[in-house]
């Protein structure tokens, strides 16, 4: 009798309860998955290849009563009938997103959830981000990677074509724009940027963008106190000033945790990223602004997005900063709508994607 066969969804951390009733989490790292032989040795080649990145770690969300009614956890994978993938930004990393994952899980019958950690961040570091190239850590390399990831699992381009929901907060906004449609265009699949860090129109936020990337490299050969001290105010006064605390506090967790060289890169490469091709009406896609972000202006964003050639539909204003989807005490009163509102457009893109895949 053959041996049977191990999923990945089976191969994890301990099940973690999620604040939410009856959604329940657990990680997962690319590397345990590859040394247990559930990724085969021709694939975990393939994936290190293609991104670069020495491990990949995500975490997964589930409703406990759909594993049960699947009868266990391989069963819900092959059941799900939508994935929701949310992609952190720039010096983050999966803890950003709060309890966002777990809120969407509790108001969706049969949805799986994944929550990375991107492109050198996080528990998913570079190979050699001393010696990385800024095409190894743009927007689109952001992109590429969390393809690969998908694709290696078996859900982008597996037996099943299931919906795909991509959520992308900042530099995995941008990254967003890139998602190659022509190869994955078996699947419905829908797009949400917040707050993309996309500037191709805004000379003076790209000129910042390159010029702090500089800046960070040419400290790297301080101290890290001192490299912290000169640089992480200015991270933190501009890019989270109105997140909640404890996602203030893992932005400087990972600053002092990350390679200097990729914090630099990445930086950079954002504010020299290249214009997305794009042919047709990005259609399931939609673009959410803060009013006040300070790294993304509103009027350079929304003439790229008219030339890009969005409509108005697609494109929401929502009152906040870079993080109003975060809701901290000083920020209540704008974060808390900002916040459901987010929520309330993933949900949408869900149930059109879900229609498209029974249609």
């Amino acid at each position: 009798m053959p041996a049977k066969k191990t999923f990945w969804i089976e191969v994890s951390s301990p099940v973690r309860a999620e604040s939410e009733r009856g959604i329940y989490s657990a990680t997962y790292t690319f590397k345990e998955l590859s040394q247990r032989g559930v990724i085969p040795s021709d694939k975990t080649k393939y994936f290190h290849q293609t991104t670069h990145l020495r491990d990949f770690f995500w975490r997964a969300y589930w409703s406990r009563g759909d594993i049960i009614a699947a009868g266990g956890r391989a069963g819900f994978l092959r059941k799900t009938d939508a994935v929701v993938v949310f992609m952190h930004g720039w010096d983050a990393s999966e803890a950003i997103w709060e309890n966002l994952p777990a809120r969407l899980c509790a108001d969706e019958r049969n949805l799986l959830v994944l929550v990375p950690d991107v492109n050198g961040f996080g528990r998913s570091p570079f190979l050699t981000p001393e010696n990385m190239d800024f095409d190894e850590c743009d927007p689109a390399a952001d992109m590429r990677a969390v393809e690969t990831w998908l694709e290696v699992l078996g859900i982008l381009g597996g037996r099943r074509h299931v919906p795909i929901i991509f959520v992308g907060h900042s530099m995995s906004g941008a990254a967003l724009f890139y998602f190659r449609e022509e190869r994955w265009n078996q699947h419905p699949i829908g797009r949400c940027a917040i707050a993309p860090a996309l500037l191709m129109n805004d000379i003076l936020r790209k000129g910042f963008f390159s010029t702090l990337g500089v800046s960070i490299w040419a400290g790297a050969r301080l101290l890290l106190e001192k490299l912290t001290e000169t640089i992480s105010p200015l991270v933190i006064n501009q890019l989270i000033a109105g997140a909640s605390k404890a996602v203030q506090a893992e932005h400087k967790r990972i600053f002092k945790q990350t390679h200097k060289s990729t914090l630099a890169h990445t930086f950079f490469a954002m504010g020299q990223a290249k214009r997305p091709t794009h042919k047709g009406d990005w259609s399931r896609f939609k673009v959410l602004l803060g009013h006040c972000d300070r790294l993304v202006g509103l009027d350079p964003m929304l003439n790229l997005l008219v030339e890009l050639g969005f409509r108005s539909r697609q494109v929401r204003m929502v009152l906040g900063d870079h993080y109003f989807f975060s809701v901290g005490q000083h920020s209540r009163r704008l974060h808390s709508e900002g916040r459901e509102i987010t929520l309330e457009e993933i949900r949408d893109l869900v149930s059109q994607c879900r229609k498209s895949s029974r249609s």
